[in-house]
């Protein structure tokens, strides 16, 4: 029986770090070929060089592109975050008729191809003699993005002792107050939580931003797409990735600190109360 369970407990972890290389090996080669001087990205690597960073960062149409799937995403963070909490908010009402179907329409978009997405707000667009712009696109994004808010807040929001709003209440606190002083900073790690999904969600998105971003104006993923079958520019947009994917794992551990940090608070707080109380 021990030498079964050795040899499970041997697979499991096998098969862990096999996956943690294939997921994670692309990216690492990424990195590397980020600093590779020449233009080909083929092993051996001869020298290494920052020229493509110098030469991405020239590039006013690439640096534009990026800037701009930037704003987007973190209008459409803000945005479908704040819908995500009026959801929950809502979704968690102890009386709710029909209660099953509202939460098959919020959480729609999830099973919907993007492409379909896409295609179905462009011909909204044109039958509203609406032109196509980022703006089309960030509402695009704020709707899919929405059911991951909601699938982060609203088990957050479950969880939350009634009680304690409840003790607002009592103490002369109005059903705003209550929400602003106690249920908002408990909220605070997932309300980060879905800021940064979201974020990604939209930052990453490329169907619906093809169809609605005005030509000329493409978000980055979009001009990734059509920067790819240039040799020339190839390069560019490895160093640039490169970037992102550094930055991205920064923003990890540094949210992952600031959320584990906001919960010990949350609970000294907690703590302190009840033995004041």
């Amino acid at each position: 029986m021990n030498l079964v369970r050795r040899l499970g407990r041997l697979t499991i972890t096998a098969y862990f770090w096999a996956f943690i290389v294939f997921l994670f090996a692309p990216l690492v080669v990424l990195v590397i070929f980020a600093f590779n001087k020449s233009a080909t990205p083929t092993l051996p690597i001869h020298a290494f060089s920052l020229r493509w960073f110098h030469l991405a960062f020239s590039d006013t149409e690439l640096t534009t592109a990026l800037v701009r799937s930037v704003e987007i995403g973190a209008a459409t963070g803000l945005f479908a975050t704040a819908l995500g909490v009026m959801a929950s908010l809502g979704l968690s009402a102890r009386r709710l008729r029909l209660r099953p179907l509202i939460v098959a329409i919020l959480l729609l978009p999830l099973v919907v191809p993007y492409i379909s997405l896409a295609v179905g707000l462009l011909i909204l667009l044109n039958e509203m003699g609406m032109p196509i712009s980022l703006w089309a696109v960030f509402l695009g994004h704020s709707v899919v993005a929405l059911p991951f808010s909601i699938l982060v807040v609203l088990p957050r929001l479950r969880s939350l002792d009634p009680a304690m709003v409840e003790a607002a209440r009592d103490l002369g606190s109005n059903e705003a107050g209550a929400f602003r002083l106690v249920t908002l900073p408990l909220l605070t790690p997932s309300l980060v939580s879905s800021f940064l999904i979201c974020f990604i969600t939209s930052f990453d998105e490329f169907a619906i931003a093809s169809f609605l971003a005005p030509s000329g104006r493409p978000t980055y993923p979009v001009f990734l797409y059509a920067g790819s079958r240039s040799p020339g520019l190839l390069p560019e947009l490895i160093a640039i990735g490169s970037i992102i994917i550094v930055s991205s794992l920064l923003v990890i551990v540094i949210a992952e600190g600031g959320r584990r940090w906001a919960e010990r608070r949350l609970r000294g707080e907690s703590k302190a109360v009840a033995l004041s109380d």
